[in-house]
């Protein structure tokens, strides 16, 4: 076993693995969309996100998320970056949070 001292360059199996790690760190939250808080929040359980928001109800890769499957979402919906995107023909459709724009429920 090699221990490890000071700057020294990491092998180059390490070094790549090091780096794709720093990358899915960044992405993953990237992956999700731009989305407001506390969906970006970290997490270690699903019971943290309800807490948070009671739509977010599991925690997947240290992010909440609302959905896993679209059939969580309900008939005619979809789940789109672990969000609900609800379809829609007026706004009592939608939460009451949400306008319908094009047949999707969207946030006001």
């Amino acid at each position: 076993m090699t221990t490890r001292t000071g700057s020294a360059p990491l092998p180059r199996p390490i070094a790549l693995l090091a780096a794709i790690a720093a990358i899915a760190a960044i992405a993953a939250p990237l992956a999700a969309g731009c989305a407001p808080d506390p969906q970006n929040a970290p997490c270690s359980r699903d019971a943290e996100c309800r807490r948070r928001d009671e739509d977010l109800r599991y925690c997947i890769s240290a992010t909440c998320v609302e959905c896993l499957s679209s059939a969580i979402c309900g008939a005619g919906n979809e789940c789109v970056d672990g969000r609900c995107v609800l379809r829609c023909r007026d706004a009592r459709d939608c939460r009451s949070d949400q306008l319908c724009r094009d047949g999707t429920c969207e946030d006001r």
